[in-house]
């Protein structure tokens, strides 16, 4: 046997990640130790549960500095008495199963005991149990695998004012009272758990049919009024679950409708006139209420600021679309020989061709062919009078010629448009007039 000694309780502590200050702690783990005594506990006054089942412990002592106790576990040793709990007036519940008790005794202390646990000890009459009415918060009994073989037992346990739950299973009286079940469930007013299984309400209501038949006219009335009570029940059933069904299709009838109602009234709101101010206006997807908010001065002023902005920033970018459409317009209408001379900074090219073309008469005389050229630019071609012999070369040669001058008015007509700091306009030439005469 292990001696319960301060060392061991703190080792006991640091196995169980405990604090080491024994007064810090709330539990305390103690079980199944093979302890033959219980002791110096005195430093553990914060305990509110203690475990000392499994140990040989033969009298409940040492026990009366745990004054701040709710749970005691005392089950599993050698108990032949209850005893040592007088200082425990917290306690709530305890465990006294599988021990030697013979008598339930000086727990009239407890005054917040709710829960007793005397299962597979030596429990025999109901003398050995009548102190139990001494607690009247006593709300669960559990005295199961005892040797009670007196019915008196009942009287006993039908006192108890707030008793709700009763283990009495494996006791020889259990075979004694007659309707078992029945008379204890109509004996015991508030009881929810018996044995095995709970109470339920409609149990309760056919137990009450039958033991009220029962005491007047027996047996045979009891069983009578528990069918009809049984039916009654069931009825009530039908009752509730047709009640159920109504009311539940009244709702839906009702959600319908109002469902209905709402989408007639969206569709008057949307075919009503707009300039109706007495209707209020919807929100066409959920139907709810628009609810107009009047419009401050403040914001009505910055609004109005802004719009005057944004229509000055529209108007100034309209004119200067405007100037660059005509600035692009007049860059794409060709200018006269004598606007060109204007711009006398600028190259020009001046193409005179004379061109006479006689139907009657196949021979070409000889044709004069002019370049000139204001600019002093060498890329300019120069091209002089020269004789020509027959009237296929001199158009190939002609041409070849003018393409070239084209070519070069086009590349000088890009460049000073891409020159945003000139406000030269160029002139592009696409279309030459002047033809050489053939004669």
């Amino acid at each position: 046997m292990t001696e319960m000694t301060k060392k061991v309780l703190r080792q006991l502590c640091k196995d169980n990640d405990l604090y080491v200050t024994p007064h810090v702690n709330d539990k305390l783990y103690a079980h199944y130790r093979g302890f033959n005594k219980i002791q110096n506990l005195e430093e553990y006054t914060g305990l509110r549960v203690i475990w000392l089942e499994g140990n040989g412990l033969p009298k409940i002592e040492g026990l009366d500095a745990l004054t701040e106790l709710r749970t005691l576990f005392l089950h599993e040793n050698i108990i032949e008495k209850i005893e040592g709990l007088d200082k425990l007036i917290e306690l709530d519940s305890v465990n006294l199963s599988k021990n030697f008790i013979c008598r339930i005794e000086n727990l009239s202390n407890l005054k917040k005991l709710t829960s007793l646990n005397l299962a597979n000890n030596q429990l025999q009459s109901a003398d050995d149990i009548v102190h139990i009415l001494e607690v009247p918060s006593l709300q669960t009994l559990d005295v199961q695998h005892n040797r009670i073989n007196d019915v008196g037992i009942v009287d006993i346990v039908a006192q108890l004012p707030d008793l709700r739950v009763l283990y009495l299973q494996g006791n020889p009286v259990v075979k004694d009272i007659k309707h078992y079940r029945k008379t204890i469930i109509s004996r015991c007013k508030h009881l929810r758990y018996l044995d095995d299984r709970p109470v339920f309400d409609d149990e309760r209501r056919r137990v009450n049919a039958w033991a009220a038949a029962f005491a007047e006219g027996g047996f045979e009335a009891a069983q009578e009024a528990e069918r009809e009570e049984i039916a009654l029940i069931r009825k009530e059933k039908e009752e509730a679950d047709e009640r159920s069904r109504l009311a539940f299709e009244k709702l839906v009838r009702e959600g319908q409708a109002k469902k209905k109602q709402q989408q007639e009234q969206n569709q008057e709101n949307d075919g009503a006139s707009v300039n109706c101010s007495t209707s209020p206006k919807r929100n066409p997807h959920s139907g709810e209420t628009i609810i107009p908010i009047p419009e401050s001065e403040e914001l009505r002023k910055l609004r109005e600021k802004r719009l005057a902005k944004i229509l000055e920033e529209g108007d100034s970018t309209e004119k200067s679309t405007t100037q660059v459409v005509d600035k692009s317009k007049k860059v794409e209408e060709p200018l006269s020989v004598p606007e060109a001379s204007v711009l006398s900074e600028e190259k020009w090219i001046k193409f005179s061709i004379t061109e006479d073309i006689d139907s009657d008469d196949n021979a070409a005389d000889e044709e004069v062919v002019e370049v000139s050229q204001e600019s002093s630019d060498p890329a300019s071609p120069t091209v002089s009078s020269e004789p020509v012999e027959n009237k296929e070369k001199y158009v190939s040669k002609f041409f070849s010629l003018m393409d070239e001058a084209q070519q070069e008015i086009q590349a000088e007509a890009t460049h000073i448009s891409l020159n945003k700091d000139t406000d030269s306009a160029v002139c592009v030439t696409e279309n030459v007039t002047d033809l050489y005469e053939l004669d």
